[in-house]
C-alpha cells in the first residue's frame, strides 16, 4: 500500500475536531486510508451494504446501537438523513475524533454536511495520488519558490510522460498496462455515471461521456459554458449543472482569473483543468507515450497535470493558499495576449508560474510575470528540465517531477 501524505493531515486535525470528513472523487483511496488509520476499537460500517443502508435511512437510532462511536461511515453520502442524528449523538459528549466520515463529493452533501454539523466537522479533500506519494516521499512540502541547492529530477523524461498517461488513480498502478483503458472504461460507466445518475436520472451513459470528452478536449483553456452547451447538445442549464457536479465531484477543477490589478483587459473567465491526467488522456484517446507526444493537445494535458499536482500538494499539507491564472487579451497586437499560466497567492505574495513541456527552458518564456502588479516574489518555469536550478536570480527552473 502507498502511503499517503494526508495522513499527516488528518493526524493533526483529528484531535481538534469531533467529526472528520473526507470527501473526493471515487476510487481516489479514501476507504482505504481511513480503514488503515483506525483504531482498534473504531467501529467500520459502509453504506453500500444494502441492509446498513436500509437501517441508516429508516432506523438512524437502532443504527447507531449497532454501531457505537468512535465510528467509521463509509459512502455517507448514501444516507443524507444520517446527518441530524449524528449531530445529537457526538454533542453528548465533549470529545473529538468521535467520527470520521468518508463520500464522493456531491453537489449539495459538504453544504449540507456543514450546515448541520457546523462547528463539528472539518471537511478534507482527498486527490488520486500525487507524484511524491508513488515516489515514497510523503512528506514533501507544499511547493513555493526557493532556492539552495541544485537538485535533480527524481524521475526522467519519459518516466514523468509515462505518469502522465497513467494518472494517479491507486487502482490503476496495480492492473497490467493493456487493462488500463478498459479500466478507465468502467470507472466512467460504473463509479461516474452512477454519481450522475443520482443526480441527473435523465442523463444517459452516451450523453455524459460525449460531455466529458468535450470538456477534456478543453482542458487548460477558459470555461465557455455556451460552447460547451453548443457542442454537446445540452441545454446551457443542464451544461452548466454537469460541470458543476464534475467539479463538486473532484474531477475537474477550476481555476479563477486573477483580477487584482487596474488592467481592464484582463478576462474574468475562469479556466478548467481535469484533476486526473490519466482519465483526461483516456478521454483524448491518448495511450501512449508517442500517442501523447503527436496529439496537437499534448501541452494543455500537460498544463493541467502540473496544476493538478500542485493543488494536491498544497491540499495534501494543508496549505490554504489561492490559485489563479492570469490572460490580458490586449497587450499588443503583434504580441498577442499576456499570460501567466498558475499564480499561487502566499500571504499577499503573487508567485507567477510558467508551465512549458520542455526540456530547454529560456527567460522568454517568463516575459510576462513582469504585467503583475504588486507583491510578486520568484517566478518559476515548471518543465521537463533534468535539475532544479535557477535561471536568473528571480527566476527558478522546476522539474515537473519534484512539485
Amino acid at each position: 500500500m502507498i502511503e499517503r501524505t494526508i495522513v499527516k493531515r488528518i493526524n493533526s486535525l483529528k484531535d481538534d475536531f469531533k467529526i472528520i470528513f473526507l470527501s473526493g472523487a471515487r476510487q481516489v483511496g479514501k476507504t482505504t486510508t481511513l480503514k488503515a488509520m483506525k483504531e482498534e476499537n473504531r467501529y467500520y460500517v459502509t453504506l453500500d451494504n444494502q441492509e446498513n443502508l436500509s437501517l441508516a435511512q429508516n432506523d438512524p437510532n437502532t443504527f447507531f446501537i449497532l454501531n457505537p462511536m468512535p465510528l467509521l461511515i463509509d459512502e455517507v453520502q448514501r444516507a443524507k438523513g444520517l446527518f441530524i442524528p449524528i449531530k445529537e449523538i457526538v454533542d453528548r459528549k465533549e470529545e473529538n475524533n468521535q467520527l470520521w466520515i468518508a463520500g464522493s463529493q456531491k453537489p449539495l452533501l459538504s453544504k449540507q454536511i456543514g450546515d448541520t454539523l457546523a462547528g463539528r466537522v472539518v471537511e478534507i479533500t482527498m486527490y488520486p495520488l500525487s507524484q511524491a506519494e508513488k515516489q515514497n516521499d510523503t512528506f514533501r512540502q507544499s511547493f513555493i519558490p526557493s532556492f539552495d541547492k541544485q537538485i535533480e529530477a527524481p524521475w526522467s523524461y519519459m518516466e514523468t510522460l509515462k505518469n502522465i498517461i497513467i494518472g494517479g488513480y491507486p487502482a490503476v498502478e496495480k492492473i497490467k498496462e493493456e487493462n488500463i483503458t478498459i479500466w478507465f472504461r468502467s470507472y466512467i460507466n460504473t463509479y461516474l455515471l452512477g454519481d450522475v445518475r443520482n443526480e441527473m436520472p435523465d442523463m444517459d451513459s452516451r450523453t455524459f461521456t460525449k460531455v466529458l470528452k468535450i470538456l477534456a478536449s478543453r482542458t487548460a483553456t477558459t470555461l465557455n459554458y455556451s460552447a460547451i452547451s453548443n457542442e454537446s447538445g445540452l441545454s446551457l442549464k443542464k451544461t452548466t449543472q454537469i460541470i458543476n457536479l464534475l467539479e463538486a465531484c473532484s474531477l475537474i477543477c477550476i481555476i479563477p482569473p486573477y483580477s487584482g490589478n487596474t488592467i481592464k483587459s484582463v478576462t474574468k473567465t475562469p479556466r478548467l483543468h481535469f484533476t486526473d491526467s490519466g482519465l483526461c488522456c483516456h478521454l483524448l484517446g491518448i495511450r501512449s507515450i508517442e500517442g501523447l507526444l503527436k496529439h496537437p493537445l499534448r501541452g494543455a494535458v500537460f498544463e493541467s497535470y502540473v496544476v493538478s499536482e500542485l493543488i494536491k500538494n498544497a491540499q495534501n499539507n494543508g496549505d490554504e493558499a489561492e490559485f489563479f491564472f492570469y490572460r490580458e487579451e490586449t497587450h499588443g497586437e503583434k504580441e498577442g495576449p499576456a499570460e501567466v499560466d498558475l499564480i499561487k497567492e502566499v500571504d499577499g505574495v503573487l508567485y507567477p508560474i510558467e508551465i512549458k513541456m520542455s526540456a530547454t527552458p529560456t527567460v522568454e518564456m517568463a516575459k510576462h510575470f513582469k504585467r503583475l502588479r504588486g507583491n510578486v516574489g520568484m517566478g518559476t518555469i515548471v518543465c521537463l528540465y533534468s535539475k532544479r536550478t535557477m535561471l536568473s536570480k528571480d527566476l527558478l527552473i522546476m522539474p515537473v517531477s519534484l512539485i
